[in-house]
């Protein structure tokens, strides 16, 4: 499920950036190579803020170092951008972390 959301790539958008900083984001997320990740990701939504997309990697890559203060908060920037691609999020191995009510008070 997360392949699907992760590969919801606007093939329209008008900023070529997009697509290339999104898929090495992607590559890094794959490699566990968490920190440039972020930077790909940060950098998508800078070139692009009306894309949610970047969120998901921005919240998986923090959850990688561990960082699950900072995925929760950028989870919720999701929800706010997003919220049906956040609850379908919520709904992967790597989201459900984000969205126990357990952990959120940590």
């Amino acid at each position: 499920m997360l392949d699907k959301l992760f590969n919801k790539e606007k093939d329209s958008n008008k900023n070529p950036a997009v697509p290339k900083y999104f898929g090495k984001g992607k590559e890094y997320i794959e490699k566990q190579e968490f920190q440039p990740a972020i930077e790909s990701f940060k950098r998508c939504i800078q070139e692009d803020p009306e894309d949610s997309i970047p969120y998901i990697g921005l919240c998986i890559a923090y959850s990688g170092l561990m960082d699950l203060k900072t995925a929760r908060e950028y989870y919720e920037k999701l929800k706010d951008a997003d919220p049906y691609l956040a609850a379908q999020f919520a709904n992967t191995p790597e989201g459900s972390i984000l969205t126990r009510d357990d952990e959120k008070s940590m």
